[in-house]
């Protein structure tokens, strides 16, 4: 396809439209065939021009796409890793990423390092190394709390498919840390239940979510049901 046409001026009005949606309007202004019009979609949703925003709708893009300034404790642990395990696939949260969406800061920071599984307790017993009497493996939250520092380090494993960093693969994106905060069993302790409602409707309203990839990668972590539900309650919630 030379380039691209203008997109209906239909689907233009509209907040959001479904796949059937574009593919009916296309047809009908310039008679592309299913497979033309799927090739114009994916190069659009490629390129930017048209984002995802839920279960088989796009929209045109509103909102900025999350991009985070990692703190230097959490970029120094990332190069740590990088330079002993090369190709690793892991993923670095910090919990002071939350700050940016929360009605009370978190004071006290912790990095969340996440680890492909074969190579979690090699990764861990580098980073003990590293920086010794920081580093915990998977703790429960009362082992989290009586131990905890400032940057503490927690190492935990990777579900395969978790959605890869913008930027750089090991940068966390905004889709799974939201499915982390209600569905990871510390990381949903340390957060005030109270502000989980705030997190969620911060992240959405400032930001370019893939509804999709958040339920794809809470599959992966077996709480699809439970990310289901969350994302249920805040759509009927903004409704009402």
């Amino acid at each position: 396809m030379s380039e691209m046409r203008s997109i209906p001026r239909s689907l233009q009005d509209m907040e959001s439209f479904s796949r059937p949606e574009f593919t009916s309007a296309m047809a009908s202004c310039y008679g592309m065939t299913k497979a033309q019009i799927a090739y114009d979609l994916y190069k659009r949703l490629d390129q930017g021009i048209l984002v995802r925003v839920g279960w088989g709708r796009y929209s045109f893009p509103k909102k900025r796409l999350y991009k985070y300034q990692y703190s230097d404790a959490a970029i120094d642990v990332a190069n740590t890793i990088c330079e002993g395990y090369e190709g690793l696939d892991f993923q670095i949260f910090e919990l002071i990423q939350l700050n940016e969406f929360m009605n009370h800061q978190m004071t006290h920071n912790t990095i969340f390092v996440s680890i492909e599984n074969e190579l979690v307790d090699y990764v861990f017993d580098t980073l003990l190394k590293a920086y010794p009497g920081r580093v915990m493996l998977k703790p429960k939250a009362d082992q989290y709390y009586r131990y905890r520092q400032d940057n503490e380090i927690i190492v935990g494993r990777l579900p395969s498919e978790t959605p890869k960093g913008i930027d750089e693969p090991w940068k966390s994106r905004l889709e799974k840390i939201l499915v982390d905060v209600f569905t990871d069993k510390l990381v949903s302790a340390i957060v005030p239940g109270s502000e989980k409602e705030v997190i969620l409707d911060g992240a959405f309203s400032s930001y370019m979510l893939d509804e999709n990839t958040m339920i794809r990668y809470a599959k992966r972590k077996g709480t699809e049901k439970r990310m289901i539900k969350v994302l249920t309650d805040y759509r009927e919630a903004v409704i009402e």
